[in-house]
């Protein structure tokens, strides 16, 4: 299967389906999603259309940003995490 990677932020209803499915989000979902659109770069994962993954380059801490990425556990053995940790290191400095 091809996974396409878009660098900007999903729909805000797919975004909310994709935290509803990770249990380990339990903030507001909302001002989540307010936080990836305003952050410098975001890459959205998407697997015939259904969003299956988005991460973001987070604010400066110390001399480096961060990265935030959740992907479906379901599709976490496809490497989509690997592929967009790398993707978003580049725009990390």
């Amino acid at each position: 299967m091809v996974i396409a990677l878009e660098n900007e932020p999903p729909a805000q209803g797919q975004f909310e389906q994709l935290l509803a499915s990770v249990e380990e989000h339990e903030s507001n979902a909302e001002l989540l999603y307010q936080t990836y659109c305003q952050s410098s770069y975001v890459i959205a994962a998407y697997d015939k259309g259904r969003l299956i993954g988005v991460g973001r380059v987070t604010g400066k801490t110390d001399a480096n940003h961060e990265l935030q990425i959740t992907v479906l556990e379901d599709n976490r053995y496809r490497e989509i995490e690997a592929c967009m940790r790398r993707l978003l290191s580049i725009h990390r400095f």
